[in-house]
């Protein structure tokens, strides 16, 4: 049977029905994080899916055998892509532009909006897509600007302070109707302060004014005010409420929208990989991570470290912000090097966050400190005894060999040197108390 392609990339609207209804078409979600240095870790994902002939019927004939779709692969952190590689069924994949990811979003948005009987302005329209594409410049080096700052070099000239005032009151009224549904604030969100994307929609000729501007944002608040009370009109979840969250949601993350060749009537595998940034406190040697374990029908999650040295000494899944355990992850496997859970309950938490501490293997761990503890007893030794002979004093400082060796171990990766970093400076103290004790004595000694 001869294979015919129906090209759909530039459906939206597909795109659209695959973030509205996610549980339909993703059947399993495989997740791994290897941890194999000291900043960095990676994270691999197969996506099990449905056939699309289904879900996607009254856009194909029924002589396509394939399709060329954009699917909502996983939700990702905002940020940079490190070491990124995506792949379909058929081969390779591409990851849509930033700007036509924000597009689909908003799209998505509408949606749920007009279900809730409100359809926003073309201007409010290019207000959200510019709130989902934007990246994070209200930052430098992480610390946030004046906003006064921000906005004279957005826009290359002042803004009137009580305009200011005006753009900050609209976005506490819209902070205060989309901070409660944010599972996790992490420092700054353009839903929640839509002035923040004022300079790109200047940019873009789409406002001229700051009337214009302010205007824009008042509607934008009042959008959200209205679908803040259809959200209330009833206990069960609504459209209304999806779109509240799902906004909240885009301040710290956005859809990873990648556009592949794939089967319609055949279950499909879809993968990728990226390498994420991981802190891991100096002398503790613990993490987190943050992972989404609801974006399918089930969900399974594997930590593991790469360090054949290294040990999992404790491992958490929390709720995020929160110190409370997450519902509805259930561990299946642990051993020293990996721990795996599955997640499976329809009421189970979106999001988690794993907290983690690692560590050398205890027989390895034990040596500095047994060395340290050695090289603290012959400086004690040292100061009882007093010995100022060349000889005794080489003879009780020998085992300082010992401790050089220690020093110099190198371990098979950064990961292994971090969790050394405490015992290899206890070690050094210790060896150089016991190098000074032996050169004070033999000093005092030659002058006495």
């Amino acid at each position: 049977m001869a294979e015919h392609t129906a090209n759909l990339i530039d459906d939206r609207e597909v795109t659209v029905l695959l973030l509205a209804d996610p549980l339909s078409w993703r059947i399993r979600a495989v997740e791994e994080l290897v941890v194999d240095s000291a900043t960095s870790c990676i994270r691999r994902r197969s996506l099990q899916v449905a056939p699309l002939r289904p879900l996607l019927r009254g856009r194909v004939k029924r002589r396509d055998t394939h399709a060329l779709v954009a699917i909502n692969v996983a939700p990702m952190p905002r940020g940079p892509l490190l070491d990124f590689d995506v792949s379909g069924p058929l081969g390779d994949a591409w990851l849509l532009p930033r700007t036509e990811i924000a597009t689909r979003q908003r799209d998505y948005l509408l949606c749920l909006a007009s279900n809730c009987g409100e359809h926003p302005s073309a201007h409010v329209r290019e207000l959200l897509t510019a709130i989902l594409g934007f990246s994070g410049e209200w930052f430098v080096a992480g610390v946030p600007r004046d906003l006064g700052g921000y906005f004279r070099d957005g826009l290359g000239r002042p803004v009137p302070f009580a305009t200011q005032q005006v753009w900050q009151e609209i976005g506490e009224q819209c902070r205060s109707i989309l901070r409660p549904r944010l599972d996790e604030f992490k420092g700054y969100s353009a839903p929640e302060n839509p002035a923040l994307v004022l300079p790109s929609l200047f940019i873009n000729g789409i406002v001229s004014s700051d009337e214009e501007a302010t205007a824009v944002l008042r509607e934008y608040g009042a959008l959200l005010n209205h679908i803040d009370a259809s959200s209330r009109t009833s206990a069960a979840p609504n459209d209304a409420e999806e779109f509240l969250v799902a906004l909240a949601d885009y301040a710290n993350s956005y859809d990873l929208i990648v556009a592949m060749s794939v089967p319609l009537d055949e279950p499909f595998l879809v993968k990728f990989s990226e390498r994420r940034d991981l802190q891991l406190s100096s002398f503790r040697g613990s993490g987190r991570q943050d992972l989404v374990v609801a974006d399918a029908q089930t969900n399974h999650v594997t930590f593991k470290v790469s360090d054949p040295n290294v040990r999992i000494a404790s491992f958490m899944a929390l709720e995020p912000g929160s110190e409370q355990f997450s519902y509805g992850a259930f561990q299946s496997r642990k051993d020293q090097q990996s721990r795996a859970f599955y997640a499976h309950d329809p009421d189970r938490d979106y999001r988690l966050r794993l907290e983690f501490r690692l560590a050398l293997l205890r027989r390895l761990q034990a040596v500095p400190y047994i060395v340290a503890l050695l090289l603290a007893l012959l400086s004690v030794a040292l100061w009882n005894s007093s010995p100022t002979e060349l000889g005794a004093l080489a003879l009780i400082v020998g085992p300082s060999a010992i401790a050089a060796s220690v020093l110099l171990t190198r371990e098979p990766s950064t990961l292994g040197s971090r969790l050394r970093l405490a015992s290899s400076i206890l070690v050094a103290l210790t060896l150089v108390a016991l190098v000074s004790t032996a050169t004070l004595l033999y000093v005092l000694g030659s002058v006495s």
